[in-house]
């Protein structure tokens, strides 16, 4: 547990480095989640209101479509009002022509008969013509003779007139037997006319029906629609409303890594300053002085002996303390082998995307090496390894030459725990 205790703080000093640039990722991305999340809202807002539109000009056709069933309508019954009218009047003058030929008939054959009357009395007359006073000579007396004269003349004239009469009257039927069937034909006509201008209008009003009944369709398939893009922007207004939150609350943190890596930085640079003014004052004292204080480790046990280098054919490229507190080893090719410093076993493994792979090694209670900037590891935490094992490859990072290997020692004294210069256990 102890050994625990002193191995955390590494992987914090390790990590901290990187937690802000991790955080500014991913404030990035949920901000260009929450800029995808707003243009999809605003399309869905979009849609919304072509639909809207859509539905206005649909609901103003049904309207225009109404309004003209409902005048087509009017206009079927006027026209069925009309035509019920000129069927009346055509059943009406159907029956006066019934009534004029039945008159007419019945004249003719009234003609008939007095025709054949007129006849019969001609031939009599004829045939009677050498005696044609025979009648009158037997009349009793003068007075009978005179009398049996005139109602013979009488007679003769009276059927004369009657005939002429009843022609004229034939003549008079056969004129208004005409008129009528003209003006029963030209009713005729015009309830043909109206009946094909109401098929038409019957026709136009079905017509006008499916279409009415494609747009109502249409407006509950654009209402259906309306319906999901409205739940659809609901979704996205709460997701975009949480991405917000998120980001609220990552750029918070991200704050507060800024600020802790400020700290960081500061005590790093009052350190190095406090460092530097006590090698301007080694320098400035007459005995000579190292220019660095190296912490020495603890003895190590006699199975282990000094540390193998961890880049075979390697070389130090940036000493200790120059850039932080760990050496800067170039490998000869990128991806160079990168190997354990001594026995132990792995009691960490961290990623960082800008530094790789991380690997931790812990030899013994005081001591403990760190490789950064490995590719994914060989060995997995809690493994032994040995002295010269491969744990991996350079090239992990984004901000490390792939064939560089950032390499440190910690050691505990008592009860502070450091980073020393590897270069004093080679």
């Amino acid at each position: 547990m102890r050994l625990l205790a002193w191995l955390l703080p590494l992987f914090a000093l390790l990590a901290l480095a990187q937690d802000v640039a991790t955080q500014e990722k991913r404030v990035r991305d949920l901000e260009a989640e929450a800029a995808r999340a707003k243009a999809l809202e605003q399309e869905a807002q979009a849609r919304i209101q072509k639909l809207n539109q859509a539905l206005a000009r649909l609901s103003k056709r049904v309207a225009d479509l109404l309004q003209e069933k409902a005048r087509l309508e009017k206009e079927i019954a006027r026209l069925e009002a009309e035509r019920m009218a000129l069927r009346q009047e055509i059943a009406r003058l159907e029956e006066a022509v019934r009534e004029t030929e039945a008159r007419i008939a019945k004249l003719e054959k009234d003609l008939a008969a007095l025709k054949e009357r007129l006849q019969a009395l001609m031939r009599s007359l004829h045939r009677e013509r050498a005696g044609r006073y025979l009648p009158l000579l037997r009349a009793q007396s003068f007075t009978d003779l005179a009398v049996r004269a005139r109602w013979v003349g009488y007679i003769s004239k009276q059927d004369a007139d009657l005939v002429r009469q009843l022609q004229t009257t034939l003549k008079a039927l056969g004129e208004e037997r005409e008129r009528l069937k003209l003006l029963l034909q030209s009713l005729s006509e015009k309830e043909r006319a109206l009946a094909e201008i109401q098929r038409k209008l019957e026709a136009e009003r079905q017509n006008l029906l499916t279409t009415l009944a494609s747009l109502r369709k249409e407006e509950e398939g654009k209402k259906a629609l309306l319906r999901d893009a409205l739940s659809e922007r609901q979704r996205l207004q709460s997701a975009l409303a949480q991405l917000q939150a998120r980001v609220l609350a990552e750029r918070q943190r991200l704050l507060l890594l800024k600020r802790q890596e400020e700290e960081r930085r500061r005590q790093e640079e009052e350190r190095r300053r406090q460092e530097e003014a006590q090698r301007k004052q080694a320098t400035l004292r007459p005995s000579p002085a190292p220019a660095q204080v190296v912490v020495p480790p603890p003895p190590l046990p006699a199975t282990v002996g000094r540390l193998a280098f961890p880049v075979p054919g390697g070389r130090v490229v940036v000493p200790y303390g120059q850039e932080g507190p760990f050496q800067v080893i170039a490998g000869p090719v990128p991806g160079s082998p990168v190997q354990a410093a001594a026995d132990g076993y792995v009691a960490g493994v961290l990623y960082l995307p800008n530094l790789g792979y991380t690997v931790m090694l812990v030899h013994t209670e005081t001591l403990s090496t760190v490789y950064t900037n490995l590719q994914e590891p060989l060995v997995a935490e809690g493994q032994k390894v040995s002295r010269g094992q491969l744990l991996g490859y350079t090239g992990g990072g984004l901000l490390i030459r792939p064939e560089e290997l950032e390499f440190r020692v910690a050691a505990r004294v008592g009860e502070e725990t450091r980073f020393v210069d590897p270069a004093a256990y080679y």
